[in-house]
């Protein structure tokens, strides 16, 4: 199995493209976490629709996937209000 060392993020599309396309679902929803964990670090309450826009390159249904891991992780917590999800980091 090929072993790919990630060195920075978050990567660019063309990057992410590349790392998963190389490699199976599981890690493709293993790097979309880290992309979403990234972009919420030090932010507190983040919209769902915020990290969606901001991952645009990721398919959207990898970022939803990768959010439910995150949360069945505990890593993040998630509640309804109005017609927004909010995500924010449990510590």
């Amino acid at each position: 199995m090929l072993k790919i060392t990630i060195k920075e993020l978050p990567m660019e599309k063309k990057e992410w493209d590349k790392v998963a396309a190389e490699q199976g679902l599981f890690t493709t929803i293993g790097l979309a976490e880290g992309e979403i964990l990234n972009f919420m670090e030090g932010k507190g309450e983040v919209a769902l629709t915020d990290i969606v826009h901001h991952l645009n390159w990721v398919p959207w249904s990898t970022i939803i996937m990768g959010i439910g891991a995150l949360i069945r992780e505990g890593l993040i917590a998630y509640k309804g209000q109005n017609q927004y999800v909010l995500l924010t980091n449990k510590k």
